[in-house]
Formats: C-alpha cells, sequence, structure tokens
C-alpha cells in the first residue's frame, strides 16, 4: 500500500469524523456540513456516529497525537466555516505530509502491510509547508477578530492567544503572537505574526497550567472584567483567583502556588488581579486555541 493510500485509508476518515463533530458543535446540520466538507448527509451521519473515545483510541494506535489533531480539527472547521475551501485543503494535504514525514504510521506500514523496516520513503519524499499548531494560532485569532463588540474585552496591555505542540516543555514549545491584539479607535487589531516562543509570558503562564491539567494546551489573555468571570463560573468552568502580587517579578511565583493548591486538576480560567506594574487580566485556556476563544468570546456576548 502507498503512503498516501495508508493514510487515505487510516487518518483522513477520522480527521474528517472530527471535522465533522466540531461543525455540529458550532451549531451547524447535518446538510450545513455535508455541503461544506463536499460529503454526502448520509457520510456526515456516519462521522458524527463516530464514538469521540474510538476515534482517539484510533490515533493513539496509529501513532499520531491525539491532541495535536483535534487542534488541526478545530482550524479545518473554521476554515470551512470562514468559506475558505483552499486554506482547507492545504492543511489537511499539509497535515497528512506532515504525520508522514514523521513516520508516525511506519510501525503500522510494517506491521500490518509488510513494508520492509528500512524503507525511508516518507522521511526523505514529503514535506509540510504549514505548521498545524501556527495555522491554530492564525485560525482562532481570525475567530476573535470577527467578533462585534471583540475590543471592549481586550486589556491595556493587549490579548495573546497561544498554543503549545504537544510534549511542550519550553516558551519555544509554544505558538503565540510576537506582538499583540490591541485595541485602535474601538477597533481591535492584530500586530505581529504567530510564530514559536512569540509571546513569553503568557506561554510561560500557559506551561505552568499544562503541567497541573495537561488537557489544557492553549490559552488567551483579555481584560480582567468581575461579569465576564461570573458569566465564565455559570458555564462551569473552574476560576483560580491570583494577586495582587507586590511586584512584576512575583507573578509567577504568586500563579504557581495557587496551581499548587488545586485539589482537582482542572483549570480553566485564572483571574489575575494583578499589582504594582501590573494590570488585572483573565487567562481562559482550552483544548484548543479555537476552545479557549470560544470561551472568552463568551464574555461579548
Amino acid at each position: 500500500m502507498l503512503p498516501h493510500e495508508l493514510a487515505a485509508k487510516h487518518v483522513a476518515p477520522l480527521l474528517k469524523s472530527l471535522v465533522a463533530r466540531m461543525l455540529s458543535k458550532k451549531g451547524l446540520g447535518q446538510e450545513r456540513i455535508a455541503k461544506l466538507m463536499g460529503v454526502s448527509q448520509p457520510m456526515v451521519s456516519k462521522y458524527l456516529k463516530r464514538d469521540i473515545d474510538v476515534i482517539k483510541k484510533a490515533f493513539d494506535e496509529l501513532g499520531v497525537d491525539f491532541n495535536e489533531v483535534v487542534a488541526v480539527a478545530d482550524a479545518l472547521s473554521s476554515q470551512l466555516i470562514r468559506g475558505d475551501v483552499q486554506s482547507y485543503m492545504a492543511l489537511f494535504a499539509s497535515y497528512i505530509n506532515l504525520v508522514l514525514s514523521r513516520g508516525d504510521l511506519c510501525d503500522m506500514h510494517i506491521r500490518k502491510y509488510g513494508v520492509s523496516p528500512s524503507c525511508n520513503i516518507c522521511f526523505s519524499l514529503f514535506s509540510s509547508n504549514v505548521d498545524p499548531i501556527v495555522e491554530e494560532v492564525k485560525e482562532a485569532i481570525g475567530m476573535f477578530l470577527s467578533r462585534p463588540g471583540i475590543a471592549r474585552i481586550i486589556p491595556n496591555v493587549g490579548t495573546n492567544i497561544v498554543a503549545a505542540k504537544p510534549g511542550a516543555q519550553r516558551i519555544t514549545d509554544v505558538v503565540g503572537l510576537t506582538g499583540a491584539i490591541v485595541r485602535a479607535n474601538h477597533r481591535a487589531t492584530a500586530v505581529g505574526q504567530p510564530a514559536y516562543g512569540g509571546s513569553k509570558h503568557t506561554a510561560n503562564i500557559l506551561l505552568m497550567v499544562m503541567r497541573v491539567d495537561p488537557s489544557k494546551r492553549a490559552g488567551v489573555v483579555i481584560a480582567y472584567i468581575d461579569e465576564c468571570i461570573e458569566r465564565l463560573k455559570k458555564q462551569g468552568l473552574k476560576v483560580i483567583f491570583t494577586g495582587p502580587h507586590e511586584s512584576p517579578q512575583e507573578i509567577y511565583g504568586d500563579i504557581q502556588r495557587e496551581l499548587a493548591k488545586i485539589k482537582v486538576d482542572k483549570v480553566d480560567v485564572i483571574a489575575d488581579k494583578g499589582g504594582i506594574g501590573l494590570e488585572p487580566v483573565v487567562y481562559i485556556f482550552g483544548s484548543s486555541a479555537g476552545e479557549a476563544v470560544l470561551h472568552a468570546l463568551k464574555c461579548v456576548d
């Protein structure tokens, strides 16, 4: 079996199932999903009937990181909703190439289809021009900026959106804006581009949260608004309060101490009261950058 045939059989259908689930979660009906994805409505129904645990198990058996796949599916669904089919196809194809070029499917190819263990075709033949984590953050930024009235929840220091690659340990493993999303004449504008190591501060806080709650691998920072915090609580999100801090240097230690007090491994929101030289802000986390932004948008509705 050729490498792309292998991916078409074992990866593409599972990824499409996740995309369909994302679109359904965002309120689209099966007919609309079918039209956007270019498949039949019965096929969409089949995608949606796949149990999420079964999909996760299948990716685990393939050797493909499930959290990464979820993030890619989130970005793909946003591209379809936006009507950007070309970007959807580019990201989908590039991700398949990335999976092949990393050798994620090699063990199965050898085990199930008798390919020689010395085969190195995928390593040398395929390459991806698109980084899925960078694309994830790009889509989340677009989602954030497209919401009317979004400027009211942007803090004076600006908003940043970050997402970590699987197994992230360092700031350079986290994608964030090299600048920030800022307010300009009551409108929101993104300054800079998503890049690894692009946001040291927010990335550092995300890494601390990931050590406590591994299900979180993305985050967004917004203005500290009491009404917003109450709304997030009503949505069932776990909110942790920190600060006020006596100096900017103490923020990380203070947050670390609050995280250490958590009795359950769940962190959805950190409401930071700021302090001397520090503006109060709210950090919102999710399994993907898109999920974190969706939580933040509840403060605008």
